[in-house]
């Protein structure tokens, strides 16, 4: 009985705390069979950069409205501070829907969709259509247009939300914004992401008094990060006299990126020149795009609590460079310039550290992770005071902006937590795209016995692996149709970048494969064994963007061709992080955590490989049965490797290693690193979406899972 009352609780959460905002806008056709990939054409895009549809303009004011309204019921009632530390990521909950006029009989289908709403808000021009529509459901704030939405009825709103969930859970308190409370104007809206703190603590009038000069500079993350202290604060006073408290805080803090340390935002736009000239998409960003690249930013800062930053005007240089390295990695397979790799990332971190400096925020002491809306990856980006790449230094999400408007209406959905840890049973499935006949296929092959020895060895029962040749594209649809129940997708395939196409795919069969037709449907976590199918120096369409269209939370892939050995390498050592971070031996709970420490820590691996010479000696044993290698992981990197300078620091310690062997191997190995360098080939790839809300280890999920397994 127990149990069942859990899941009743679960459910009624569910119902009542859950806000489902609705935006509707004025569409001229459904189409079923739209496809992503079009035809892009000077007339049509000519005035866009990042490829926005315009049938969304009008309901612009409607997203700046509900950023204003609570983001759940829990915004709406007094949360303890445990319930605060718990808070992970929590977005508005808003789905852009279209509305056709033409077809009303089709339209009466499409609104079955709409379940649950709270608030449906539509263009004036919309209005008494959509009043007049029976087949809507009834929204419990009810049905508005775009020029009702007023300061009063905000606060109306709020109140009405408040009453809603207190009479539906009546041990909670009312905690609502002050009715001196406004919307914002244009130039005020830095304090948005300061809302859902700011009214736990009573201070959403302050706020409004305030407003100016908390738009001032970077005056609004300063007050975020008074509000986060205040917030710890308080924690550490409660502490002081309850050590249950104590007890039950402790591991939240350790581990929850939210409150350990501080999220950060960015939104950087920008499209290429071989974008804007092959396409005519226009150079200079348009406002109404300036304002949609706003609103992904702020929507996600506030879920997240999180410091903000708008970066305009990329610069071609950024692009330029990333495409020389794209082009110098495909054409010039085993000669790459390592030297030119590096100097370029510099260059790049250069140009990206330029504009950063005005915000002044210290990315090393005070950042838990970084969530970029762009078309470039500032990942590669080595800045000045540091050696190593920034995604060595920092877990990244990246959400590419192109197309806009898809971008948009993915970002306003809520995309739920999903999680891989004990308790949940984990299937990962291998589509073997590569031929049998294929030179590189024996590695494909021993990738698969070594992912399937490593989980046995690791003892995890509640993870199966399977694997399944795929001669054709039909095939693979087949086998995704009839596995609904999978977890993570592996694709092993070659890649197929075709820059002059604008798209980069994978091949299967004979074909070139983009994920852009309408019956496939993804497990949450794809990742793609393939070369350069997510390219981005000429911002050409890539199967690794549309994976996502096809129901990924996240997808791995890279900008370049890469070696197969030691992408099998890479990805092993992710499932072995993986399962150590599910087994509870490491503080890490999320994938991008993951992903970070497994790209940081695959430095060794890199500069071993450079050499045929010097990976033979740093794998051979030696008389106390370790190997050089062994020797560095086991005893000499600990303590002593720093994630800024983590290659630096690696071959500083191998070269004393190689010395302490014998002074041949010592300056063999100096003199090839000084001359040729390695290549840091694990930079080169880029996780997409949501990484961050992939949990391998959470004890709420944990919790949950082990009561639903006992009902």
């Amino acid at each position: 009985m127990e149990e069942i009352d859990v899941l009743d609780n679960l459910q009624k959460t569910q119902k009542y705390m859950n806000f489902n905002y609705y935006l509707l806008f004025k569409t001229n056709e459904l189409d079923e069979n739209y496809q992503p990939i079009i035809q892009l054409t000077p007339y049509i895009f000519s005035k866009t950069t990042h490829l926005w549809d315009s049938n969304l303009t009008p309901i612009i004011p409607a997203l700046w409205y509900i950023f204003h309204l609570p983001r759940n019921g829990f915004d709406v009632i007094t949360n303890d501070i445990e319930l605060i530390l718990h808070t992970h990521d929590e977005p508005h909950n808003i789905i852009i829907f279209p509305y056709c006029t033409n077809n009303k009989e089709k339209q009466n289908i499409f609104n079955h969709l709409i379940e649950n709403p709270i608030l449906i808000i539509c263009p004036d021009e919309l209005y008494e259509d959509i009043k007049e529509d029976i087949t809507i459901p009834k929204s419990f704030l009810g049905i508005y247009k775009v020029s009702e939405l007023t300061s009063e009825l905000l606060i109306e709103q709020w109140e009405k939300l408040s009453d809603m969930i207190i009479s539906n859970f009546p041990n909670e308190k009312k905690c609502i914004i002050n009715p001196n409370f406004r919307l914002t104007k244009s130039n005020e809206r830095k304090i948005l992401p300061l809302l859902s703190l700011a009214n736990q603590f009573g201070y959403t009038e302050q706020l409004i008094d305030e407003i100016k000069n908390l738009n001032l500079n970077n005056n609004h993350n300063n007050y975020m990060i008074n509000l986060r202290k205040k917030l710890l604060y308080i924690c550490n006073e409660i502490k002081k006299n309850d050590s249950n408290f104590e007890k039950s805080t402790e591991r939240i803090l350790i581990e929850n990126t939210i409150f350990n340390g501080i999220p950060l935002v960015i939104t950087f736009s920008g499209t290429s020149n071989s974008q804007i000239k092959k396409f005519s998409r226009e150079k200079s960003l348009p406002e109404i795009e300036k304002e949609i690249i706003d609103i992904l930013g702020y929507h996600r800062s506030i879920a997240k609590k999180a410091l903000y930053i708008s970066i305009e005007s990329m610069s071609q240089e950024l692009f330029s460079s990333l495409n020389q390295i794209e082009e110098h990695c495909k054409n010039n397979a085993g000669k790459i310039k390592n030297i030119f790799i590096w100097n370029t990332l510099k260059k790049i971190g250069k140009i990206i550290n330029s504009k950063l400096l005005k915000f002044n925020i210290n990315i090393l002491d005070y950042i838990s992770q970084i969530t970029i809306f762009s078309d470039f990856p500032i990942g590669l980006a080595i800045l000045p005071e540091y050696s190593a790449p920034l995604c060595c230094i920092k877990p990244i999400s990246y959400r590419p902006l192109t197309p806009l408007t898809r971008t948009l209406q993915r970002e306003m959905l809520k995309e739920n937590q999903y999680y891989l840890g004990k308790g949940k049973k984990i299937k990962i499935l291998i589509l073997e795209c590569i031929e049998k006949e294929d030179k590189i296929r024996e590695y494909c092959d021993n990738f698969f016995k070594e992912l399937n020895n490593l989980i046995k060895y690791k003892n995890n029962e509640d993870i199966e692996l399977f694997l399944y040749e795929v001669p054709s594209i039909k095939n693979f649809k087949e086998i995704l149709k009839n596995n609904k129940d999978i977890d993570i997708l592996i694709i092993s395939a070659h890649g197929n970048y075709q820059s002059e196409s604008n798209v980069a795919g994978i091949i299967i069969g004979n074909e070139i494969f983009m994920a852009d037709d309408n019956d496939i449907s993804v497990p949450p976590v794809v990742l793609l064994n393939a070369c350069h199918v997510m390219p981005r120096g000429k911002g050409v369409v890539t199967v690794g963007d549309l994976f996502l269209r096809a129901g990924a939370k996240a997808v791995l892939g890279t900008f370049i061709p890469v070696d197969v050995r030691r992408n099998s390498i890479l990805i092993l050592r992710l499932f072995a992080n993986i399962l150590e971070v599910r087994n509870g031996w490491s503080p890490m709970t999320t994938l991008d955590q993951i992903w970070q420490h497994t790209v940081c820590t695959n430095a060794i691996h890199e500069i071993i490989s450079s050499s045929s010479r010097i990976e033979e000696w740093a794998n051979s044993r030696k008389s106390n049965c370790l190997s050089p290698l062994e020797d560095f992981k086991l005893k000499y990197s600990k303590n002593n490797l720093r994630k800024t300078h983590i290659y630096e620091d690696s071959e500083k310690i191998m070269k004393k290693l190689a010395y302490k062997d014998n002074k041949d191997i010592g300056e063999y190995f100096e003199n090839y690193i000084k001359s040729n360098s390695y290549f840091p080939e694990s930079v080169f790839y880029q996780f997409i979406g949501f990484p961050e809300n992939i949990f391998i280890r959470n004890s709420d999920f944990e919790n949950m899972y082990s009561n639903l397994n006992n009902i």
